[in-house]
């Protein structure tokens, strides 16, 4: 069998790990500089998130169908690695709250939808060369967490020592390597198969798949779960426990190194129990971190928490496109950007939900939120358990 660290899957690898970094380096970013340098009220913030995370479903979704149309994948993605470009070459050179709407948000959004369509071709080419799927895959998912784990942090040091516009210098450069990486990284010949089935023409055709909507629900709910957690913890650990400022930093930098530790082992984990108890498996583990964060009352325990919160997490990251992608019933880009609309559909719902769940109580009911969420995802994926039958490997 190939190896994975031949030169070209090392860099397509290494492509889908800048267009990481890029995209954590500025998506977090835009809130603060939002309120901080544009000087805008808090709801100005909300608008630009659910603007670009609409206009991203859509460029997910109109680029997985072009997928299951037979189309040569190396103009669409290199085009879409240079949105970011784009939008951070405007950004440099002139900051106003309608450039973000009108530039910033499209150009992300056709960069988001690239790395969607990154994992699609990760496959495909996977298969196509004899490559181990689910090792492969789990390599393509830790490059997405590595990128998150560093990007935030880049930017928002950056910001403090060089000021805002600095950032977007930043990432401009970083998307041009990007750029260039893809260029170079992804084949020219590389044509995806057309479906084997025809294909049905409008909406209807997203609706012909009872067991990839079940998995669908089941990623919908489950980002929804992590989201609510994530989003509220800066905030419930500084301002609901006292902890120390660095505390939410420190959270984040331990969930992000347990999480790559999980991806990695999500191959081994899955030969073992299958990909519906790995999933089983990480819903109980998430139950598991929101007790702890729960009852946090030090560092030390709080440590404990984001460690089993990136375990858990890591695993679903690992496991759940390979899960998705088994229903795909032979439209993989369709079942792929499916999933990665319900995990967008999921954070932004968690994150307009957060805000007005800790108004109305605190940020500790968040959580509570968070656990019932989880439970709808479990139970979804128990209810659906025969669906199994169905599923490609």
């Amino acid at each position: 069998m190939p190896s994975v660290f031949g030169r070209q899957p090392i860099l397509i690898l290494l492509a889908m790990l800048i267009s990481s970094l890029c995209n954590s380096a500025i998506i977090p970013f835009m809130g603060y500089f939002i309120v901080e340098d544009l000087h805008m009220a808090p709801w100005a913030i909300s608008v630009y998130a659910i603007t670009a995370s609409l206009l991203t479903m859509a460029c997910t979704r109109y680029f997985g169908e072009r997928i299951d149309r037979s189309i040569r994948i190396f103009p669409m993605m290199v085009i879409s690695a240079g949105g970011i470009v784009v939008s951070s070459a405007v950004l440099s050179i002139y900051q106003s709250y309608a450039i973000l709407l009108l530039i910033s948000a499209p150009g992300i959004a056709f960069s988001s939808a690239g790395v969607s369509s990154m994992f699609i071709f990760g496959r495909l080419y996977a298969e196509r060369e004899g490559l181990p799927l689910a090792r492969y895959n789990a390599l393509m998912r830790s490059m997405t967490s590595t990128g998150w784990m560093f990007g935030p942090a880049c930017s928002f040091l950056i910001a403090d020592r060089f000021g805002s516009v600095a950032v977007f210098h930043f990432v401009f450069l970083l998307a041009l390597a990007g750029w260039v990486t893809s260029f170079l990284a992804l084949p020219r010949d590389f044509i995806t198969s057309a479906v084997s089935r025809p294909l049905i023409g409008g909406w209807r055709a997203w609706f012909d798949n009872a067991a990839l909507w079940a998995a669908a629900i089941f990623c919908f709910l489950f980002s929804l779960s992590s989201t609510l957690c994530s989003s509220t913890l800066p905030l419930y650990l500084t301002q609901e426990l006292g902890l120390p400022a660095y505390t939410p930093g420190l959270s984040f930098t331990l969930k992000c190194a347990a999480e790559i530790i999980a991806i990695t082992g999500s191959p081994a984990l899955t030969s073992m129990i299958g990909r519906r108890n790995a999933l089983f498996l990480s819903s109980g583990g998430g139950f598991a971190a929101y007790f702890l964060y729960a009852i946090t009352s030090s560092v030390e325990m709080m440590m404990v928490a984001a460690f089993v919160e990136g375990l858990y997490f890591g695993i679903f990251a690992g496991v759940a496109i390979m899960f998705a992608q088994g229903f795909a019933r032979g439209r993989l880009g369709r079942a792929t950007s499916l999933y990665m609309n319900s995990l967008f559909l999921g954070s932004m719902t968690a994150t307009t939900g957060m805000g007005l769940i800790a108004s109305l109580f605190d940020f500790r009911s968040v959580l509570a939120a968070a656990s019932l969420a989880m439970m709808g995802a479990m139970t979804v994926l128990y209810l659906t358990r025969r669906r199994d039958t169905e599923a490609e490997t």
